[in-house]
């Protein structure tokens, strides 16, 4: 069977009569009872195994032994037991030549990840970057929110739909329930999780495709294309992206690894409510696909197959998509989330990973070559041209938009989907080539170079995601030599999760005092209200810090941060409403107008106390003596300059 070619079973093994190969020595015939019992285990189902085994003994090692993952032992523990387990491995993957094997270290390794990320956020309740920045705190409201209902529901207002993809945070929620935790304390469980699995489910879906060596490849490559740990769900999207698409819609017959046409809608209706942005970079390459595969005979049974995913895909998303739908149709939108300027727009203009000086960079090198070089000759080299020729031209034609009128369409994460197109394309490439080269040689490479180039590949994808993963730079910052003064420190995502203080203000474990940040007394603000409002009270409010809405069921009238708002919300109005009422002064008209807008009344106000008034964002500042009435009841010695102000009954 060809290196790259689709593969067979996922429960049999290419070479299991290989297997302890020796004489028999006893009289009975047939194979022992042990071959027997492990005849249909494959190395899918090994995986498997061995993924759960490493996570469950990872969260009790690290439970019982507690180190603190900014000292120096705490930090360096991922690569010290990283080591052992690939010494391990690779003595025996040198000893043995089994699928099995192949597929138990896909399981150990994604284990390890799971393992590495346990480590780095043991100590703190909170996830990579959590209530850092607009998307953390939106995704951590709305799945506070979502404990409420089990349907779609926005994170801030009530009666809207969530706009961003909703599985995820409803995931967090219905754990909460389960295990009687808050939201917030489970957003980094949730991100061990998805960014551990990414690597286990890109092997099992390229296990499909190919043979158990290239999708072990896959699965090292597959957490470490796009890093942003806050992230997770999109790790864990784009890992099963291009192995989805080319099972569901490259035509390939269910014994060479196409998906039956019920799993590939089921996996395709879960993609929709869990991250929508690769599938719409994706769209044009998609079809494409599908074009080419229609442009061959026997199309009757392919339509069949695509409606029957279509059908599937709606009826799985249905709880998300058709309330959304109907909003769309029925509402009024203002669409702000796609103008953010980022900045890494004009750092990497063009994508173009394939010029990085990275093992990455020179994957998508070689994915770049074997896609034009095997067009015709390997039946994945055509559709995976096609999926990166549809992602460029889906971002030339946003990028156009973005200087017609300020909308990028997000194309800001096209080069990451870019990215992880051709490095699986190198993969399959590389493998192609030493298979072709080794023929025309007339060269039997010893097995160690292939165990020797997979250990390269892992070791180097783990401590790429070590060193992106482990709080702070540099790495055991809190007690290396020479001495690293804290200001020294760069927080990187899973840093902060340390450095966020809890809803009572105390810090986490393990952070130095100098490195926590600035708190949000959220139970402190809660007692006060509930004090003047009652203990089920969910007020509209108008909150300076969004980090309260992680914490509370409180309604919010508007978000500080426009990327990330619901379109549905209709910031722009909501803003200029603000601004208005933001210039009166007098206290009994401040008190009617706030009571009436025309998005309806806000009953709470928590602002930041500073030299021009009492702030809600940089555009917006109220007025103090506008509380002052009699109107409202007003707290303003709380911590981080913050005042309260609450309406009167």
């Amino acid at each position: 069977m060809s290196t790259t070619g689709p593969g067979t079973d996922v429960n049999e093994d290419v070479a299991d009569e290989d297997l302890d190969a020796r004489p028999s020595t006893g009289t009975v015939a047939g194979p022992g009872v042990l071959r027997r019992l492990t005849r249909h285990i494959g190395p899918s189902t090994t995986a498997v195994a061995c993924y759960l085994a490493a996570m469950v003994l990872s969260w009790l090692v690290i439970d019982a032994v507690g180190l603190d993952p900014l000292t120096l032992r705490g930090a360096v523990t991922p690569v010290a037991v990283g080591a052992a387990v690939a010494v391990i491995a690779i003595a025996l993957a040198v000893r043995f030549a089994s699928d099995r094997l192949v597929g138990a270290i896909a399981g150990v390794y994604a284990g390890w990840i799971g393992m590495m990320l346990m480590n780095a956020l043991n100590g703190t309740p909170f996830g990579h970057n959590e209530l850092h920045n607009w998307d953390t705190l939106r995704m951590s409201a709305l799945a506070n929110r979502l404990t409420t209902t089990w349907g779609s529901t926005d994170a801030f207002l009530p009666g809207l739909p969530s706009e961003y993809p909703v599985l995820y945070p409803w995931l967090v929620a219905r754990a909460s329930e389960l295990l009687d935790r808050p939201t917030w304390t489970l957003i980094g469980d949730m991100e061990v999780l998805f960014i551990s699995a990414s690597a286990l489910v890109a092997f099992l879906l390229w296990r499909r495709l190919t043979s158990p060596p290239i999708a072990l490849a896959m699965a090292a490559v597959a957490p470490i294309v796009f890093m942003h740990g806050h992230k997770s769900y999109e790790i864990l999207t784009l890992a099963v992206f291009v192995p989805w698409a080319l099972a569901t819609f490259a035509g390939l017959p269910r014994k060479a690894g196409g998906l039956h046409w019920l799993p590939a809608g089921i996996v395709g209706g879960l993609f929709v409510c869990t991250y929508t942005g690769y599938l719409m970079f994706g769209v044009i390459g998609g079809l494409a696909i599908i074009v080419a595969r229609l442009l061959r005979p026997d199309r009757r049974p392919y339509l069949l197959h695509l409606l029957g995913v279509l059908v599937t895909s709606v009826v799985v998303s249905s709880w998300y998509v058709v309330p959304l739908v109907w909003a769309y149709l029925t509402e009024t939108r203002n669409v702000v989330a796609d103008t953010y300027p980022n900045a890494v727009i004009t750092e990497d203009p063009v994508p173009l990973p394939f010029l990085e000086a990275t093992p990455i960079g020179l994957l998508a090198l070689a994915g770049l070559f074997g896609v034009f070089w095997y067009r015709t000759r390997e039946w994945w080299a055509q559709p995976t041209l096609l999926l990166v020729g549809g992602i460029y031209l889906y971002w030339a034609g946003y990028m156009l938009q973005l200087v017609a009128d300020g909308h990028t369409g997000f194309l800001v994460k096209t080069p990451r989907m870019v990215t992880m197109v051709l490095v699986t394309a190198g993969v399959l490439t590389l493998a192609r080539t030493a298979g072709a080269l080794a023929t025309r040689l007339r060269l039997t490479p010893p097995r160690s170079v292939g165990v020797a180039a997979l250990a390269v590949l892992l070791v180097s994808s783990g401590l790429t995601a070590w060193d992106k993963w482990t709080p702070g730079n540099p790495k055991g910052f809190a007690d290396i030599e020479p001495h690293v003064p804290h200001s020294a420190v760069e927080p990187n995502p899973a840093l902060r999760a340390h450095m966020q203080p809890g809803p009572d203000g105390e810090r986490t474990e393990f952070v130095p005092p100098g490195l926590v940040a600035t708190p949000v007394p959220a139970d402190r603000l809660a007692a006060e209200v509930e004090t003047r409002l009652g203990a089920d009270a969910r007020p509209m409010s108008l909150s300076t810090d969004m980090r309260l809405y992680a914490y509370e069921l409180w309604w919010g009238y508007l978000q500080r941060g426009h990327y990330s708002a619901n379109s549905l919300m209709r910031y722009t109005e909501r803003s200029a409403e603000l601004t208005e009422l933001a210039a009166i002064e007098d206290p009994q008209q401040f008190a009617r107008a706030s009571a009436n807008t025309r998005f309806g009344g806000i009953d709470v106000f928590v602002l930041r106390k500073n030299e021009d008034g009492w702030l809600f964002d940089n555009r917006i500042t109220f007025e103090p003596d506008s509380f002052r009435g009699g109107a409202f009841d007003i707290v303003d010695d709380l911590p981080a300059d913050l005042v309260l102000a609450v309406r009167t009954p």
